[in-house]
């Protein structure tokens, strides 16, 4: 087996001292296999040009785009990278290019990606937009819808979909993380987990049939959870036998203190330019 190379493009904070690194709300991880590099979710778009380049990242050696959902936070990237790789394939729900709204005290605001999905195909881009798991690689493949099955996450009413003026609540069903098995064990790399960081690591049980993780990395989309709501994910988290949480973007600045409260050194915050091998 390989091992998995994981550099973060993008995020919302950058360590101290990397000057050629810029930070903005987003996410985009490069995964390199040796074999095949893979790039999960782009950013905004304003980022990850600059970023990869100082990193040493060459975007035109990417050959799959995989999106965790079609916020413009994590999908808004895609047309920078089409400017100098239009030979990628791109995997996603079928979802990730519906209309996307949040909706704040009556007033709405667009979120998606919507008018990008003429602009790939024009540009050659081969679409695999897929409800169930997608095996990128050996080892590598989507989790496909997430279920929601607990009494305790749910996806936030402030998320619409639909055209404007019809609006309705988006559930995200888009929402889908990559499961990666290393030699260490199984990495579950999240986006924004919006269907829930329990929920969607149950499912990366059922699919796998091993029910420890050995690490997750992305955004657990804790920044709305109450005192409550955190003691019972934890206690969830608990039951995976986890050793490394690297956490960042929407998981929220007391839900990261909280994180680190409980559990210790297993929590590492993610940054712009974060390398971490498996």
């Amino acid at each position: 087996m390989n091992k998995i190379k994981l550099t973060t493009l993008v995020e919302n904070t950058v360590a101290a001292g990397l000057a050629p690194l810029i930070a903005e709300h987003g996410l985009a991880f490069f995964v390199d296999t040796g074999d095949r590099k893979i790039l999960f979710d782009t950013g905004r778009g304003m980022a990850i040009l600059g970023n990869a380049k100082a990193l040493g990242v060459d975007l035109g050696e990417v050959d799959t785009v995989v999106l965790s959902h079609g916020h413009f936070d994590h999908a808004g990237g895609l047309l920078n990278i089409l400017g100098c790789n239009n030979k990628f394939t791109l995997i996603a729900h079928p979802a990730v290019f519906d209309q996307k709204r949040a909706g704040i005290s009556g007033n709405y605001f667009n979120i998606g990606i919507h008018n990008d999905r003429k602009i790939l195909e024009k540009g050659g881009i081969k679409l695999k937009l897929e409800k169930n798991p997608v095996e990128i690689y050996p080892g590598i493949t989507t989790t496909g819808e997430i279920p929601m099955e607990t009494d305790f996450e749910e996806v936030e009413a402030m998320f619409f979909t639909g055209e404007e003026g019809s609006e309705k609540q988006d559930f995200i069903i888009d929402d889908r993380a990559l499961i990666m098995e290393t030699e260490s064990g199984t990495v579950v790399v999240l986006g924004c987990a919006h269907r829930g960081i329990i929920n969607t690591l149950n499912h990366v049980t059922q699919l796998t049939g091993n029910k420890k993780i050995y690490a997750i990395i992305g955004g657990l989309h804790l920044m709305y959870a109450d005192e409550n709501k955190l003691k019972k994910i934890f206690g969830c988290l608990n039951d995976f036998g986890i050793e490394r949480m690297i956490v960042g973007h929407c998981t929220g600045f007391n839900a990261t203190a909280a994180l680190v409260n409980t559990f210790g050194d297993k929590i590492i915050p993610n940054t712009v330019g974060h390398v971490v091998e498996f």
